[in-house]
């Protein structure tokens, strides 16, 4: 009897499925599949909630062998999904995603509404990209990435193929060199301030506190009126021409120049940065910063 149920375990093996993440994280516990020896068996691909199978077997049907079978099943977690409104738009709205009936999808979702005149486009590093077919029904293409989507009129998207073609013409890939990204970032803030310092550079550090106070004070009065801190500073100098004298607290900032103070700041940041993280966070944000300005600048030309 003994040796029939000894005989009858060796006649048997399993395989375990492991399910596991992109790191190599453990996602739940392995399952094991025992069958006898030469009996065909099925992989299942299950639905995990929050994630996404990226990575399979390709044959899902096997026959158990003699060795135990190490079979492992990758999920990535699901993306997100964010919607923007107009140009100006920059904070977006969030659309949660869900599994969806397959273990590799997430679920369809419906866009927000939009008037006949908004169209909904796919958005990315590049530019803006396919106009989206159905908007009750989106899904999409790649449910782990980050996914944006942007609503715009015909009249926006004509300004913003415009615009996408005379910035590639111009070989302006070249700002995505650290070097040439803080020249590129310097030049708006040139343009919109005269406010007649010297080049002198012990005079840079007050002209970084000036900005970074300015750009609180504006924060903090709503916007209605210009920080008198800088003017204070230049009183002692009212013997110098009226050209080179500071604006009157009178003037309203425009969106442009205080994205510009922005990019300044950013600008010695980089400078003072030491960390490879560090700077490629500071570049990035400085790059996203000087394409909103630009399309700005765009928009009111």
């Amino acid at each position: 009897m003994a040796e029939a149920e000894g005989a009858a375990r060796q006649a048997q093996n399993y395989a375990e499925i492991h399910f596991d993440s992109r790191d190599g994280d453990q996602i739940m516990e392995p399952l094991k599949i025992f069958r006898a020896i030469s009996e065909e068996y099925r992989i299942a691909l299950p639905i995990l909630s929050g994630y996404v199978l990226v990575n399979r077997p390709q044959n899902l049907t096997r026959t158990m062998t003699t060795d135990p079978a190490i079979i492992k099943l990758i999920y990535g977690k699901i993306g997100s999904l964010h919607v923007y409104h107009g140009l100006t738009d920059m904070t977006g709205e969030l659309i949660p995603l869900h599994n969806g009936d397959r273990p590799d999808t997430v679920a369809s979702v419906k866009l927000p509404d939009v008037d006949d005149q908004h169209r909904y486009y796919a958005m990315d590093d590049e530019g803006i990209g396919d106009q989206i077919k159905d908007p009750s029904q989106y899904q999409p293409d790649n449910p782990t990435a980050k996914t944006s989507l942007v609503s715009l009129t015909d009249a926006e998207k004509q300004k913003v193929d415009r615009m996408e073609r005379e910035l590639s013409e111009g070989g302006n890939e070249n700002i995505l060199n650290i070097d040439d990204l803080k020249s590129e970032l310097e030049k708006p803030l040139t343009e919109s301030e005269s406010t007649g310092y010297g080049d002198d550079s012990k005079e840079q550090p007050q002209d970084a506190a000036s900005q970074e106070n300015a750009a609180s004070e504006l924060y903090s009065t709503g916007m209605d009126q210009v920080p008198s801190q800088p003017q204070q500073q230049a009183q002692p100098q009212s013997s110098e021409p009226s050209t080179l004298r500071p604006q009157s607290s009178e003037h309203q900032p425009t969106p442009i120049t205080l994205l510009a103070q922005a990019l300044s700041l950013i600008c010695k940041s980089l400078e003072e940065a030491e960390g490879q993280q560090e700077i490629a966070d500071l570049a990035e944000s400085a790059h996203q910063l000087l394409a909103t300005i630009r399309t700005l600048t765009k928009l009111n030309n």
